[in-house]
């Protein structure tokens, strides 16, 4: 019974310790300014990794009670495809067209969308097109698209992978047309 207890002791004082170390080594990269946030440099791979794994997280955690309607249907897609057009290229490029100077400056680069249609649910991308991801430049678009334009935007997104440069500009062409 004494050696639990001591024991238990010393795991908590090594705890304690190690957590304060931790503490420590936190305060002096933040008060030293040791992490370089200008956004002409790029973060290190264990950053990435750390925000890609808590973004993962957090909204899979919270996709739980949305479930996508049928997203097959063309004039969804199209609709879709406005939106994408008038306020996501600009910062996620599409097939054949590179993103604008303000995505290519933004860091965290703009995910390839086409890659992220692969990866991810339906569910997943609409969280995100909905509700925005803190410190990356997405916005929320909730507040300025309705439930409907926002899952034409996931209909659209999840076409992506399918296209090639010159599909992507022939429904550009289209709807140049009208």
């Amino acid at each position: 019974m004494a050696l639990s207890r001591k024991f238990l002791i010393h795991a908590a004082i090594t705890v304690v310790l190690l957590g304060g170390l931790g503490i420590l080594g936190a305060a002096v990269v933040v008060l030293g300014g040791v992490y370089n946030v200008a956004a002409i440099y790029q973060h290190t791979r264990p950053v990435y990794e750390i925000l890609d794994f808590a973004l993962d997280r957090s909204v899979e955690v919270r996709i739980g009670g949305i479930v996508a309607p049928p997203l097959e249907d063309p004039l969804l897609a199209e609709r879709g495809f406005h939106i994408y057009r008038d306020k996501c290229v600009q910062c996620h490029g599409a097939p054949g067209v590179p993103p604008d100077d303000i995505g290519k400056g933004m860091l965290p680069l703009p995910n390839n969308l086409a890659q992220t249609a692969r990866e991810k649910s339906a569910e997943y991308i609409y969280w995100v097109v909905a509700n925005g991801i803190r410190m990356t430049g997405m916005p929320a678009w909730q507040y300025r698209l309705n439930e409907r334009d926002l899952w034409a935007v996931v209909a659209f997104v999840e076409l992506l992978p399918e296209f090639s440069p010159k599909e992507y500009g022939e429904w550009e062409r289209k709807a140049g047309e009208r």
